[in-house]
């Protein structure tokens, strides 16, 4: 939405992997590509996952 016309987002990109023109099913391409997809909102969570849970948890608590 925000990168414009011509980049698409990383599911219809995996989306357009996986439905290859010979219609064969290329699982290890889908595989790889999943894989590195998931790579950076992982290591987003391992880096900010402590102050993501002090976040939510401090939301939780009633001020006075």
């Amino acid at each position: 939405m925000f990168a414009g016309t011509k980049n698409l987002p990383m599911t219809v990109q995996l989306n357009n992997i996986i439905n290859t023109t010979t219609g064969e099913r290329l699982y290890n391409v889908n595989m790889a590509a999943t894989i590195l997809t998931s790579m950076v909102p992982l290591a987003v969570y391992f880096i900010l996952g402590r102050w993501l849970v002090r976040g939510i948890a401090s939301g939780a608590v009633k001020r006075q």
